[in-house]
């Protein structure tokens, strides 16, 4: 196929997904969390590359969770990936990855490194050959501004234990890079509620260590906070004191928590790179 057909329907495509987030959903799907752009370009084979890229990734990550790709010669080859959190339902990962899609289109044109996170979905381009390869050069954490309630050592120690097991869980080949926990703290039974995910390009074991690298910078930031999140270019850690993964137990309010929670929280960003 000529590089030409590809980026023609990168419009097409964007434009319908946009159709489909008109109808109201949680800000989980459409939102971004934060967005990376480096490495200006200016060769118009790079800039064909990456919209064939995004053009492959959209359909095929949101029939399928994850999807790689690869567009492009020489030093215009560009590589993507996308990848949805594998407890959501169908409908948000295709409203996630299009919506990442859009906005890496928008934000970061002219650029070679592009990264998006959402609460749902991870999409990524470089002209680097990043598959496979564990990332953790930066560093976005998103800090809950509240700390937690009642007594704040048990809460901490409760927190730990309960990201250690996520990490644990995140590297068993049978969970698929995605580790879902919860724990009970306090004579009122709060509850805590950890998760870890990965990319799936990397290995069960190189996920282990990533979330485990991400629960590690947790107490650094977020000791005795209701909430904190630690997020890679191939993994992420988090935990919340309310419910914020499917699938959700409680009322139908709660599956819409974290866009409620959405304005509590200050962000780091640590560039090792």
């Amino acid at each position: 196929m000529a590089p030409s057909s590809p980026v023609l329907l990168l419009p097409l495509l964007l434009a319908a997904a946009a159709a489909l987030t008109l109808a109201p959903r949680p800000s989980s799907a459409v939102d971004p969390v934060s967005t990376y752009c480096a490495k200006n370009f200016t060769s118009a084979q790079t800039q064909a590359s990456i919209s064939a890229v995004l053009a492959t990734l959209v359909p095929r990550a949101s029939a399928t969770y994850y999807a790689t790709a690869t567009s492009g010669s020489g030093s215009s080859t560009i590589w993507g990936l996308a990848q949805c959190r594998g407890d959501i339902p169908s409908s948000d990962c295709a409203r996630c990855v299009a919506a990442a899609a859009r906005q890496v289109a928008a934000s970061c044109r002219g650029q070679a490194d592009a990264r998006v996170w959402y609460d749902y979905c991870f999409l990524r381009y470089d002209d680097a050959d990043f598959l496979g390869l564990p990332d953790t050069g930066y560093t976005l954490i998103l800090i809950n501004t509240m700390n937690a309630t009642g007594d704040l050592a048990a809460f901490d120690r409760a927190e730990r234990r309960l990201m250690a097991r996520v990490a644990e869980e995140a590297g068993d080949p049978a969970s698929a890079g995605l580790a879902r926990e919860t724990a009970k703290f306090g004579s009122d039974g709060t509850t805590i509620y950890g998760l870890g995910w990965c990319t799936r390009d990397i290995t069960a074991a190189d996920c282990e260590l990533c979330v485990a690298q991400a629960v590690a910078e947790l107490p650094n930031y977020c000791r005795f906070r209701r909430g904190c999140r630690v997020l890679y270019s191939s993994c992420m850690a988090r935990y919340e004191t309310y419910p914020f993964f499917f699938p959700v137990t409680g009322t139908d309010d709660d599956a819409d928590a974290s866009s409620s929670h959405a304005g509590e929280y200050e962000t780091v960003i640590l560039n090792h790179k």
